[in-house]
């Protein structure tokens, strides 16, 4: 599932231009949750695991019949050297918007990198931006995967009603990934992540006094839905800021890796729940706003993506971070010449 995921999105953002890509984002994002509302009913409206299952099964399989009539990302397409499917996809897009163009007669300007695996993963020590980056991204991933799923684990704790506090929480996602949107487009990726960890570390410190509002609605209870929020905001924008600071040769393993790492952070993020039970209650909060305050860290460390283009290979990225030293020392190496980095002077 999650490998689908992850494909879907990497295509997705390299067919979207820059300012839209934050739209994007947060729709496909949203369509997720409306899953889980839909897992959710299936739960309560079925009696039976195996029918449970089942009906699982048979949903996956038909949202599984667009994969196969998808088109290959252009960018992808061009970077692997396969020009003629790049071709196929840009005319058929441009017939789409009315665009009598042939592409036949467009020259596209290309770099062609077909590595292996092995050969990404030694781009890795060449490219100190590029590990800088990843390295702080994938510790994003994971602390924000471990906030994520530990608040989507732990309503039977904050709740007294599972089905309520599992569609409580994910209409709560559909609104923290809704307002990523207008934020990413008016203060940026960076200052959006920021401010909505922080929302997330003020919601944990809320929920710690005991009061009851009314009903079942606690203070606790109220706070966390503040903080499901947060997560599922910045679980939105990590996504949609990995994959904008990685370059399109790396892009499938940058974000294989990140998502790889997440998921270490999902299942340990659920082990939260048992200190419920175990020592006080605060404790989970506590450490759920320590792991926030440590992710806003790292999120301060990465720059800004907002309104540029996404990399298309490894020297790119370091051409946006202004590492003129490697920049030409790669150049150099490829055809003998050291040319100034054309990004230095702006």
């Amino acid at each position: 599932m999650f490998i689908n995921y992850t494909g879907v999105y990497c295509w997705a953002l390299e067919l979207t231009p820059s300012h839209l890509r934050s739209l994007t984002t947060g729709s496909i994002m949203n369509i997720e949750q409306l899953g889980y509302i839909v897992i959710t009913l299936y739960g309560y409206l079925i009696p039976s695991w195996r029918n449970i299952f089942l009906a699982v099964g048979i949903t996956n399989f038909i949202l599984m019949i667009p994969l196969f009539i998808y088109p290959i990302s252009p960018r992808f397409a061009l970077i692997r050297g396969r020009e003629k499917e790049a071709r196929g996809t840009l005319q058929s897009f441009s017939k789409l918007c009315n665009n009598r163009t042939s592409m036949s007669t467009v020259k596209l300007a290309y770099q062609k990198i077909a590595q292996n695996f092995l050969g990404q993963i030694k781009d890795f020590k060449i490219y100190p931006t590029m590990r800088r980056e990843t390295i702080l991204g994938v510790i994003g991933w994971f602390v924000i995967a471990f906030l994520f799923y530990g608040f989507s684990f732990g309503w039977a704790r904050i709740s007294s009603d599972l089905y309520t506090g599992h569609v409580a929480s994910a209409l709560s996602k559909i609104a923290g990934q809704s307002l990523t949107i207008p934020l990413c487009n008016s203060i940026g990726r960076k200052k959006t992540m920021l401010l909505v960890l922080g929302t997330g570390l003020f919601s944990n410190l809320l929920a710690m006094p005991d009061l009851i509002l009314f009903g079942i609605w606690t203070l606790e209870f109220v706070a966390c839905l503040l903080g499901n929020l947060s997560c599922s905001a910045a679980f939105t924008v990590i996504y949609l800021y990995s994959a904008e600071l990685a370059p399109t040769s790396h892009r499938g393993m940058v974000m294989s890796l990140s998502s790889a790492t997440a998921r270490v952070g999902s299942f340990s993020g659920t082990y939260v729940g048992f200190l419920y039970a175990i020592t006080d209650r605060r404790v989970p909060l506590a450490l759920f706003a320590g792991l926030t305050a440590l992710s806003m860290v790292v999120i301060w460390c990465l720059p800004d993506t907002t309104g540029r283009s996404i990399p298309e290979t490894p020297l790119d990225v370091e051409i946006f971070a202004g590492n003129n030293e490697v920049v030409n020392a790669r150049r150099k190496a490829v055809d003998g010449k050291t040319v100034k980095n054309p990004l230095a002077e702006h």
